[in-house]
């Protein structure tokens, strides 16, 4: 949760004439498929009544998911963020089972070690409470030199499993032919008078990968990672030496 310039803060509305706008589009409809269940979970698809915890918020772009929601924001710093509280993912100043959801959106990428971030999700779950998290596939390095790994997802559900966290579900929020589309955006100037000049291109690639996309099934390569996963009734005590608040 550091570093110069970190696209995972900004905000979602991206137009389609620029090269980010697939990644927002697939990963911002995939999170409100893995959300609406947790959501409805509670007795409550509005969300009125919902305790959920945004782990690396950012500047807040997926907000709108968790409904009339009480939601607290946690990131390691206000650079360029709003969090509530400032923390580390690592070390959540929260007491155990305090949470109906804990949500984190391209967050786990940028953690030296994934397991202890997972152990903390789990301890300030409620039993049966659910964690939704998204992370990469593929996406170029970012906030360097804080980018620490790519995830699969076996590799996800035995991180999971190792802290008390059984999948619900995991989705590619596209497939092998956005991805190649992404990558080739990737590769465009990013200078802004360039960037008028190319943003009809852009739109037209834009578009044309989703309907390609729509000719494929193929999901073994994608952008993003979605996992929706469920807290057991018991869990491994947290990694952390710190005590929780109240």
């Amino acid at each position: 949760m550091t570093g110069a310039a970190p696209r995972r803060l900004q905000a979602r509305g991206v137009p389609p004439w620029r090269s980010e706008w697939l990644t927002t589009h697939h990963l911002g409809k995939a999170l409100r498929r893995a959300t609406a269940p947790a959501l409805a979970a509670s007795g409550n698809a509005g969300g009125g009544g919902l305790r959920v915890l945004d782990v690396g918020c950012g500047q807040r772009p997926w907000a709108d998911l968790f409904g009339r929601a009480w939601c607290i924001g946690v990131d390691i710093g206000t650079w360029g963020s709003r969090p509530d509280v400032v923390a580390t993912a690592a070390a959540l100043p929260f007491a155990a089972s305090r949470f109906d959801l804990v949500f984190s959106s391209q967050v786990l990428e940028h953690m030296p070690e994934p397991k202890p971030v997972l152990a903390e999700c789990a301890r300030v779950l409620r039993p049966a409470g659910e964690l939704v998290l998204s992370v990469p596939f593929y996406w170029p390095l970012h906030e360097e030199p804080h980018d620490y790994r790519r995830f699969t997802p076996r590799g996800l559900e035995r991180a999971l499993d190792e802290v008390g966290l059984d999948l619900v579900g995991i989705e590619a929020d596209c497939g092998s032919l956005t991805m190649v589309v992404a990558a080739a955006l990737e590769l465009l100037p990013r200078r802004h008078g360039l960037w008028l000049l190319m943003a009809p291109w852009v739109l037209l690639a834009n578009g044309l990968a989703l309907l390609l996309q729509r000719l494929s099934r193929d999901r073994r390569s994608t952008l993003n990672w979605v996992v929706r996963a469920r807290r057991r009734a018991a869990v491994p005590p947290a990694s952390s030496g710190e005590a929780p608040c109240s």
